[in-house]
């Protein structure tokens, strides 16, 4: 059954610090720091394709072992725009949300992976389209590009089944992908316009015409075991939609929706997906396709 629950949040002042020193980088600047942070935590950068590559960083266990999960966490967008009118001419993020929920995970092995065009030099830059990042930001191409880059770290790291999570503009990509993979075994996503056509009325602005949209793959996830989170603050991605994306979902489809109160889109909060998969998969949340009722403090991920 469709399940609704609000998780409680905590204090990151680390994240606001970070993020606030992330605004005074360069692009080049946020990449050294992305290599330098996750050299630290035992990530090694990988590249996927060529013109330009996906960047990512891969953490991998002593040895393979075939019966393991790959986790995958897929970036937001970005800093795609300037202003409402106006794309960025770098998508490379301010804060990097996504990097920050795999530096938190503890599982191994785990892949990060950057959304297309961003942590690339001046140069690799000049491959990409600005529609890369706008209008085309979940193009066939790009499903298609991260779909064979999750599959190059699945055979590295000897997995047989992948977790797929992702923040923002990354979880839709991640339910993208999920629609057209048989080797998944759960999918989360975090502050997620699911259905970025709904998104982009809401909000006024141009439709995402060059995308592919999750809503209309919809049926291909109502099987998977899936948690969705969302900010009970969040402006950006309205609570609302993805209720309304969750409402078509059979009644005993295993999804649940996680409501995290007094955050806002930028997740500004630690969040241990893994904690939050297990806490699902065990059934300790409360039932409710549209409420928000606590979660247990004995049930909440710590």
């Amino acid at each position: 059954m469709l399940r609704a629950t609000r998780i409680a949040s905590r204090a990151a002042l680390v994240a606001v610090v970070a993020a606030l020193a992330a605004c005074a980088l360069t692009p080049a600047e946020r990449t050294a720091t992305l290599l330098d942070e996750g050299g630290a935590l035992g990530f090694s950068a990988v590249r996927y394709g060529s013109t330009p590559p996906l960047v990512g960083m891969l953490r991998m266990q002593k040895k393979p072992v075939a019966s393991d999960e790959l986790w995958v966490v897929i970036e937001g967008d970005g800093r795609a725009w300037l202003s409402m009118r106006q794309p960025s001419s770098d998508p490379t993020p301010l804060d990097a949300v996504g990097w920050r929920l795999a530096k938190e995970l503890t599982v191994v092995p785990v892949l990060y992976l950057a959304r297309p065009c961003q942590f690339l030099s001046a140069d690799e830059l000049q491959d990409c389209s600005v529609d890369d990042w706008t209008d085309a930001r979940f193009a066939e191409k790009w499903v298609t590009r991260t779909n064979a880059a999750i599959d190059d770290a699945k055979r590295a790291s000897g997995a047989s089944h992948i977790v797929l999570a992702g923040y923002s503009g990354g979880g839709v990509m991640a339910a993208l992908v999920a629609a057209w993979r048989d080797d998944v075994s759960t999918l989360l996503t975090v502050a997620s316009p699911l259905d970025h056509a709904a998104w982009t009325r809401l909000h006024g602005v141009s439709p995402l015409a060059a995308s592919l949209n999750p809503v209309l793959v919809r049926e291909r996830l109502f099987r998977l075991p899936q948690v969705h989170l969302a900010g009970a603050e969040d402006k950006v991605v309205p609570l609302s939609l993805l209720q309304d994306f969750l409402r078509a979902y059979p009644a005993n489809a295993p999804a649940e929706l996680l409501i995290l109160p007094g955050i806002d889109h930028r997740m500004r909060t630690a969040i241990d997906l893994a904690k939050v998969r297990t806490a699902s998969l065990r059934g300790q949340s409360t039932d409710g396709r549209d409420s928000g009722r606590v979660l247990p403090d004995r049930s909440r991920p710590k």
